[in-house]
């Protein structure tokens, strides 16, 4: 059969306005939207759209094929003294099936990167890779199901239930559910990108139920040898999927500052920001080296390699080091407060838990030292809307009445002790 033909009689076309029409719905009405600070960066922009389309590819792929499957069967096409194997026949009637739940997995992200005025990445286009291959399997699931359940009962089931199965993983206390469902979940922040531990159980656990089914299917006298190898292949895909992926929290596997990044060098410090970002990279540096002079002047030396910026980082935060500083230069650039948010990384105080009074001393102190005084009293205000105790500027006084290698004695104790508590 000719692919115009195959396509104009597949049931892909009548099924099209609808398996394409609710992604479409879901983006342009706004839950599939991606924010609008995305800074253009194109993984965040795909991963929005992405969530809402992969139970209704999976269900289109699923429910088509099991049509598609009833109607060979019912034709009686494999009653027939058919030339070409029934795994080519097959896959010919699927293309159309596969075609469509491809679009519907495409057209939303391909638009959010055209109204964007993005390209796309590879890692923008890797869970999508990852949805496209998982389609497949599901169309041959749904074959499976097709050739022996009819056509009117199945499809529409297997439909909903492929559906709600993928959509509501989330729903699900145990997180391993989600990083096998075929639904790569978590829009992506600012500087993440997927990695392959988080997308390949997706293919592996759906594909090895597909691979069973289509074992099924091998022309043998041996029927026990064929029914045992596939239930092999699925509990092995499935269950050795499940422990690779059965301590993974919440989030699936990511790896972060993956956009592109620019330096400066100041000094013999080298500063980092985002390229989309970098206009501030001058600024950031003129800070940098503002704030290491101050505190150099108070007896207190700092010598970082390398200041870099947090907007990267996505939901992973690291802690600085003595060597590498991670301060957030880009928000702070917005606010015009870069030089206090390197005062800060400066403190050296990158506990989690600092004494809260002493905590708001040193900050004090420090912004007394680099002239920042104005942005450590709008930090105040929100930090007094929390009713913590103490007389910071009494205590601040005390502090600055001493000679300046006192204070800076004091400075260094206060900074261990607030963050031995």
């Amino acid at each position: 059969m000719r692919l115009a033909t195959l396509i104009r009689t597949s049931p892909a076309v009548w099924a099209a306005p609808i398996a394409i029409g609710l992604p479409l719905l879901y983006y342009l009405g706004g839950p599939g939207q991606p924010p609008a600070d995305n800074y253009g960066y194109a993984p965040t922009i795909t991963s929005y759209p992405l969530m809402y389309t992969y139970p209704f590819a999976y269900a289109v792929a699923s429910a088509l094929g099991v049509w598609v499957s009833g109607t060979l069967r019912q034709a009686r096409v494999w009653e027939m003294n058919y030339t070409r194997s029934r795994y080519r026949i097959a896959a010919h009637s699927l293309l159309p099936v596969v075609g469509l739940a491809w679009l519907t997995l495409i057209i939303p992200p391909a638009l959010a990167l055209m109204r964007a005025g993005v390209w796309p990445t590879w890692d923008s286009v890797s869970p999508l890779a990852v949805g496209m291959v998982v389609s497949v399997e599901h169309a041959v699931i749904g074959f499976a199901v097709g050739l022996h359940v009819p056509r009117i009962v199945a499809a529409p089931v297997i439909a909903i239930g492929t559906w709600v199965a993928v959509a509501f993983t989330i729903t699900v206390d145990e997180p391993w559910v989600r990083h096998v469902s075929g639904q790569h979940y978590e829009p992506l922040e600012f500087g993440e990108a997927p990695v392959f531990a988080g997308l390949w159980p997706h293919v592996a656990f759906t594909g090895s139920v597909a691979l069973a089914v289509a074992l099924l299917w091998v022309p043998t006298r041996r029927l026990a040898v064929v029914y045992l190898t596939a239930v092999a292949v699925a509990l092995g895909g499935t269950v050795g999927t499940y422990e690779a992926v059965k301590d993974y929290s919440y989030n699936p596997p990511l790896k972060n500052y993956a956009a592109a990044m620019t330096c400066k060098a100041s000094g013999t410090v080298s500063v980092c920001m985002p390229s989309v970002t970098s206009r501030d990279l001058t600024a950031a540096t003129v800070a940098v080296s503002g704030v290491l002079q101050d505190f150099r002047r108070a007896g207190l030396p700092r010598r970082p390699e390398q200041v870099i910026d947090t907007l990267p980082e996505g939901r992973f935060s690291s802690p600085s080091t003595a060597s590498t500083w991670r301060v957030p230069l880009s928000l702070a650039a917005e606010h015009n407060d870069l030089r206090f948010a390197v005062a800060l990384a400066a403190t050296g105080m990158d506990c989690s838990k600092p004494d809260p009074f002493l905590r708001r001393v040193i900050i004090a102190w420090t912004a007394h030292l680099t002239g920042t005084d104005a942005s450590w009293q709008k930090l105040r205000a929100s930090i007094d809307r929390q009713g913590e105790p103490g007389d910071v500027d009494g205590e601040l006084k005390k502090v600055l009445s001493k000679k300046p290698a006192v204070q800076a004695a004091w400075f260094t104790q206060a900074v261990e002790t607030a963050c031995a508590r």
